[in-house]
């Protein structure tokens, strides 16, 4: 245990730096200089243990060491939601010694106005802080007795001393020593031209960094890797400039990148480098291998495929339309169920691009008369995306359309999917059932699949054996067994369940009931003590015992199998970015009244005395100038009650137990729809366009 020169400080008071050091000169018999060094060769001899992992106990002060923090994640402040990521950092701690805890709380009880806060203390200027406060003054090293052997070893220690400090400076230069970096979601962030300019793209891609923010000289720079001081100190010297790096996700990276240059230019710069600007007689002339020479990765048709793939995933496309016309090729992206025109193809290069994509989904480059369909799969930015591929002959040529399946995005939960209140209480009431059957009803493309697999995450258990028929797979989750069918070979839904039965399932999922086979074997799979989850294609939540009973399924084993039908479709959500209240037209206020007063007394209760307000987007660069960003269900969930299933076994039509459900409290597509409306989730016209028929 070392010893304190501050132990030789006479009665405690507060001092200034000189008073202290004045004092112990005065009770060691030293000079003021000397007492000076004394202090600065104690903090010196700390701050070299502790750096080698030593822990220091000085008598009287306390224990000085150090603690190694691993990089973690924290609400800064707390409670706000702002996240911070802090990098691994070794920090300085001391533990202090109960004679300095004494002393403190005598000092408290003493001169309590000493400790008060005073709020001006904060804006003090360096000038007017203290003495105290100050940093200490750079003093020379002082060596122990131990190394005070010789004057040659002194100046060589104290040469190595600089030589280390000189390189800690380096390392330190590009993140100045930040100890947390933040956190930014730069996923909507749209950063002007000047200062994406700062940043050549070229450097920008090679080092995975983009400018976003200019502000006093300092360019914040967002990175997937902070620490990466290599392409820190090649920004610091591009751009003159200090460098703030903060932390982003390589998406939302990728996301910034693509702000360079547009889709169109990134095409053109592809096609103009390349050996693609041959005439349509010299391409329709080509063989089949010379075309194939085209397809490898680095070919330029592949890389023009490539970019139109990976820009319709990044924009959350669900399908991509390759379109010919008689001068020109139309590609065009359907995202939040709009299509919407994306980028115009040479004329000259359609064939190339049309075969590079048949060979992906294994199709036969040379049948240019029948419809063909495949499936291929893609690595984009570090994950699996599906496609599946259909072609059709048209006037001009192939149109192709493509199905996006994204692999990584897994399961939604069911509020996130747009179940709530009267809907989200009836599925969780019924999933509890040990057997029987869930139907979702819908057109192609409502998110059906979406919703099964949300309920599926509710029930999935390690206590349960799930399992799933689909055509294709669209999610892969991990604990569910999954099964494709191939109907090319005869293994259909119909031939798939009979051995699915078989394999002990608890919960069985039918991508979809197509026929009577498929329909009674699930049925009779509902009575015998599974629960069964499926699709449908009906309008609405009662249409579905119409249509089945079509199917000459008896109505008996309806209502004794099917005990919930949840009929939706996909709304856009307003963005929240440009959201702007409207004022709805006086017909659009006297059809929401009414439907308010057909709704239950407990929904009614929220807006029961309150202005109508609606929400729409006025479109910005967050959402491309749409006005909407993203998509929520509208769904009627009906819940097959004893007076309902009087209903099926009259045979009934789909308005009389559409009435008798509302009447037991359902809500209908167009309610819900009002609803999300009125609390801003949606915009009414929206609500409008997706449930009326």
């Amino acid at each position: 245990m070392l010893s304190s020169p501050f132990l030789l400080l006479p009665s405690p008071h507060f001092m200034t730096q000189e008073e202290v050091y004045q004092a112990i000169a005065k009770a060691a018999e030293l000079s003021g200089s000397q007492a000076a060094q004394l202090v600065q060769a104690v903090f010196q001899n700390i701050a070299r243990e502790i750096s080698v992992g030593e822990a220091v106990d000085i008598e009287g002060l306390g224990k000085f060491y150090t603690v190694k923090y691993p990089a973690r994640s924290v609400e800064d402040p707390p409670g706000s939601g702002h996240t911070k990521i802090t990098l691994p950092t070794i920090e300085p701690e001391f533990d202090p010694d109960d004679q300095l805890v004494s002393f403190v709380a005598d000092q408290i009880k003493k001169r309590p106005e000493l400790f008060a806060n005073d709020p001006d203390d904060d804006e003090e200027s360096e000038e007017e802080k203290p003495e105290t406060e100050k940093e200490l003054p750079d003093l020379p090293d002082l060596p122990d007795d131990e190394e005070a052997s010789s004057s040659e070893e002194k100046e060589e220690k104290q040469e190595e001393k600089q030589e280390e400090k000189e390189e800690n400076k380096k390392e330190d230069k590009p993140l100045g020593r930040a100890s947390t970096i933040e956190f930014v979601d730069i996923s909507r962030v749209k950063v002007e031209k000047d200062i994406l300019s700062l940043v050549p793209q070229h450097i920008a891609k090679q080092y995975n960094v983009v400018p976003i923010d200019l502000a006093e000289g300092v360019l914040t720079v967002a990175m997937v890797d902070p620490e990466d001081f290599d392409a820190l100190e090649i920004v610091r010297k591009e751009t003159g400039l200090s460098i703030k790096p903060v932390l982003t996700t390589r998406d939302d990276l990728s996301a910034v990148l693509d702000q360079y240059t547009g889709l169109q230019a990134e095409l053109q710069e592809v096609i103009d480098h390349s050996n693609l600007g041959i005439s349509k007689q010299e391409l329709e002339a080509a063989s089949q291998e010379d075309i194939q020479d085209q397809t490898n990765k680095n070919a330029p048709t592949a890389k023009i495929v490539f970019s139109l793939l990976k820009r319709a995933v990044k924009e959350h496309a669900s399908d991509v339309h390759i379109e010919p016309y008689e001068g020109k090729v139309m590609v065009r992206f359907r995202i939040d169920g709009i299509l919407q025109s994306r980028v115009e193809l040479p004329k000259e290069i359609q064939s190339a691009v049309i075969s590079r994509l048949k060979i992906l989904a294994n199709l036969k480059i040379d049948e240019q008369r029948l419809p063909q369909d495949g499936r291929f799969n893609l690595i984009i930015d570090h994950r699996q995306v599906d496609f599946r591929l259909s072609t059709i002959p048209v006037v001009f040529g192939e149109k192709v359309v493509m199905r996006i399946l994204d692999k990584s995005v897994g399961i939604i939960s069911l509020e996130n999917v747009g179940l709530s209140d009267h809907g989200l209480q009836v599925l969780t009431k019924n999933m509890e059932r040990s057997h029987g059957m869930i139907l979702v009803t819908g057109p192609t493309g409502s998110g059906k699949t979406t919703s099964l697999y949300a309920v599926l995450g509710k029930l999935m258990k390690d206590t349960v054996n799930i399992l799933t028929l689909e055509d294709p797979v669209e999610y892969r989750i991990e604990s569910i067994n999954q099964s494709q069918v191939h109907t090319e070979i005869g293994y259909t839904f119909a031939t798939g369940l009979r051995a699915v039965v078989r394999q002990d399932p608890d919960i069985v999922m039918l991508g979809e009931i197509r026929d009577q086979e498929t329909a009674d074997m699930a049925i009779h799979a509902a009575l015998t003590g599974h629960v069964v989850l499926s699709t449908l294609h009906t309008n609405d939540a009662a249409g579905a015992f119409p249509r089945l009973i079509d199917m000459n399924i008896e109505p008996f084993l309806i209502t004794t199998s099917i005990h919930t039908v949840i009929a939706q479709r996909l709304a856009r959500i307003v963005c929240p970015d440009c959201k702007m209240k409207v004022e709805p037209t006086k017909p659009e206020i006297e059809e929401v009244e009414a439907e308010l007063k057909k709704m239950p007394a407990k929904t009614r209760e929220e807006f029961a005395g309150k202005k109508l307000q609606f929400y729409e987007g006025k479109g910005c660069d967050a959402c491309g100038g749409k006005g909407y960003r993203g998509r929520l269900g509208v769904f009627e969930v009906l819940d097959v009650s004893e007076p309902i299933r009087e209903l099926i076994l009259k045979r009934s039509s789909g308005d009389t137990i559409t009435m008798q459900a509302i009447k037991e409290g359902m809500v209908t597509m167009v309610q819900d729809g009002i609803i999300k409306a009125l609390r801003g989730q949606t915009s009414l016209s929206e609500v409008w366009r997706v449930t009326k028929e």
